[in-house]
Order: C-alpha cells, then sequence, then structure tokens
C-alpha cells in the first residue's frame, strides 16, 4: 500500500493552511488544506501518517 508522510503544517501571510507532505519515494508535495481530501483520493491512501523531517548537515565554510 502507498504511504504518506505529514512532514510540516503552517499557516501562510493569508491565514491558509498547507502541509508538507512527503510520499514512499522520498518526493516532497505542499498542498494547501482545501486540496488536501483531494490529493489523498488521488494517492489512494485514507490516512496520512507522522514523519520526520530530513535534517540536511551544513557545509563547512573552510
Amino acid at each position: 500500500m502507498f504511504s504518506l508522510e505529514l512532514i510540516h503544517k503552517e499557516k501562510n501571510g493569508f491565514g491558509d493552511m498547507y502541509y508538507y507532505i512527503r510520499d514512499e519515494n522520498g518526493v516532497m508535495s505542499r498542498v494547501y488544506e482545501g486540496d488536501l481530501e483531494e490529493f489523498l483520493k488521488k494517492k489512494g491512501v485514507p490516512l496520512l501518517k507522522e514523519g520526520v523531517p530530513f535534517i540536511y548537515p551544513q557545509k563547512s565554510k573552510r
């Protein structure tokens, strides 16, 4: 079964909620709250599971 992880959610300056969602291939999508249900149906997933954001190491400035 296809899985999606909720990485982060926040509101923009207009008060709209949007979600950062990562699929099992590591592809990240930004989905607005009004489009979330349609996005989940399109992917064939009933629920989002909580995920953890990737932390990328900072490059040294040497």
